[in-house]
């Protein structure tokens, strides 16, 4: 639809049909405009009337063209369809009326638009038109208000000053009542006990609750244009509007007591306030009368009488096995404490024995082997010496020095005082700095280590991994820089040595004595130990031992 304005520079404005805009046209096929005078109140607009081939379209222009930048045209658009009260979507012609109200031509009829109310009153063939499908543009109002329709049966004309609508009320009869799909008659022993013209009340047996009725609104002007609506009270929740529908079926009821009601408009549309009722009674099965239920609770309070006394007995039972089995947890405990005490002061005999076996080296063996290094020392000194004496005493004192430090180890893994995880860490430190004195050492360790104690075997087998390892790098490596990294992780532990030394080939010479002890060892504790080497790039040793087998 186009809008020409000559006065401004755009002259055209186009309106299309456009489903994801509120404001568009219901369609791009137009039959008929129709320019409301007596429905336009308004100076500052101008309403068209559209008709299409899927609606009547209200068209409300705004008359202010004076808009800042004259590139838009303020337009309102609304449209009416068959689901608004329309006879037909296809509008042929349009007529306005003095009160401002529509005549449509339609293709199946003649609409009546009351534009306060935007009410629809429909008109056929029932209503005296000489037929429904009415010709495109093919309508006139003659200066005395005479409507003029034409349609492929002939010219309609009318004053519609003198088409009034029925203000009739009709009642409302039911006319026919089947259950399961049969006459409810009187003849075959219906519930009924007259006819269902007459009858104010059904009362039926819990499995007739399958049934329909028939209705018929008594206005015989144009029976085919009353429409209908029935609301079940107790089971449908709002009226159902059913149309020109006049039968309505109920299936699977359940039992209990309903109204039903029937309303219907006349020909014009208006609806009947008073509806048409009757009462419905679905008597419950046998099963689910007062009686039946009065014999349930018995029946109930019986069973749980009886289950009441079986479950009396059963947590007497319950309770007898409870004690039983608390005087058994407590002789189980007992024991469990004297088998506790037992390995305590076994565990101290143990921890008794550590102590004088460290104490004894330490006062006896570690005294005499610190009186032969130093009084070779002193021999050394001497300078009556020969050469080949002198030799033999720097190798006693040699022999005496590393067994006083080996000694010095031995006690530090004897004495159960050092157990702890924190003592080890200090230990490989210690042996670190004393043994790795002539190397670019690199030593990383967490500051914060766990004071938690280690089982005796854990702890020897992981000192001497690493002390193999670190005297290993002493012998063979001819390295210059050293990197060790302890890591703890949950419940791990994990040492890395490295150095940058000539290497060799760990496949071929992995039968030597000192790799294979710390094989050994890494297997006794069930640690997992990654060795790599090769010649001209060093040797990595990485071991992970489980540190969750403790002992306090």
């Amino acid at each position: 639809m186009d809008l020409y304005n000559g006065k401004k520079d755009i002259h055209f404005y186009n309106w299309k049909s456009n489903k994801e805009s509120s404001q568009s046209l219901s369609s791009n096929s137009i039959y008929t405009i129709c320019e409301s005078i007596n429905g336009n109140k308004s100076d500052d607009q101008t309403i068209l009337w559209v008709g299409t081939a899927s609606g009547l379209n209200k068209f409300v222009v705004k008359n202010d063209f004076e808009n800042s930048n004259n590139s838009k045209i303020n337009v309102e658009i609304n449209y009416y369809k068959v689901e608004d009260g329309l006879l037909d979507n296809a509008i042929e012609s349009i007529l306005e009326d003095e009160n401002g109200n529509l005549w449509i031509g339609t293709s199946t009829g003649i609409s009546f638009f009351n534009i306060k109310d935007e009410h629809f009153t429909n008109y056929t063939t029932a209503d005296g038109l000489s037929g429904s499908s009415f010709n495109s543009s093919s309508a006139f109002k003659t200066s005395d208000g005479i409507m003029l329709f034409g349609c492929t049966n002939g010219l309609n004309y009318f004053d519609p000053e003198r088409i009034k609508q029925s203000t009739y009320s009709p009642s409302i009869a039911i006319t026919d009542y089947q259950i399961l799909n049969q006459p409810a008659g009187l003849k075959n022993k219906s519930v009924l006990s007259t006819s269902i013209f007459n009858s104010k009340e059904i009362v039926l047996p819990f499995n007739q609750n399958d049934f329909s009725f028939q209705f018929a609104a008594l206005d015989y002007n144009a029976p085919d244009l009353n429409e209908y609506a029935y609301y079940m009270e107790g089971f449908d929740r709002d009226w159902i509007y059913s149309g020109k529908r006049r039968f309505v079926t109920y299936t699977n009821l359940d039992p209990g007591e309903y109204v039903f009601q029937i309303k219907a408009t006349n020909s014009d549309g208006l609806w009947n306030e008073q509806p048409a009722k009757i009462f419905i009674v679905i008597n419950p099965p046998f099963w689910k009368t007062w009686w039946a239920y009065t014999i349930y609770i018995i029946a109930f309070g019986g069973g749980l009488a009886l289950l009441r006394a079986t479950e009396i007995k059963r947590r007497q039972k319950k309770e007898e096995e409870r004690l039983r089995r608390q005087r058994e947890a407590a002789l189980l405990r007992e024991a469990e404490l004297k088998a506790k005490n037992i390995e305590q002061e076994r565990e101290i005999d143990k921890q008794k024995i550590r102590n004088r076996i460290a104490q004894d080296l330490h006062d006896e063996i570690g005294s005499n082997l610190s009186s032969i290094s130093l009084m070779s020392e002193l021999i050394q000194n001497d300078e009556k010496l020969n050469a080949e004496a002198s030799e033999r005493i720097k190798r006693i004192h040699k022999v005496a020095k590393g067994s006083t430090q080996a000694m010095r180890d031995i006690v530090w893994l004897t004495n159960p005082s050092s157990d702890s995880l924190k003592d080890l860490v200090a230990k490989m430190k210690e042996v670190a700095d004393n043994t790795l004195g002539k190397f670019n050492l690199n030593f990383d360790y967490p500051k914060d280590v766990s004071e938690i104690n280690l089982l005796p075997e854990t702890k020897r087998n992981l000192f001497f991994i690493y002390k193999e390892a670190l005297n290993n790098i002493v012998k063979h490596a001819e390295a210059k820089n050293v990197y060790i990294k302890l890591l703890m992780e949950k419940s791990s532990i994990l040492v890395s040595i490295k150095d940058d030394g000539k290497g060799f080939n760990a496949l071929e010479n992995f039968s030597g004595n000192g790799l294979k002890n710390i094989r050994s060892r890494a297997n006794e504790i069930n640690a997992d130990l990654k060795f790599e080497s090769n010649p001209g790039k060093g040797t990595f040793l990485e071991l992970t031992a489980n540190i969750t087998q403790t002992r306090d």
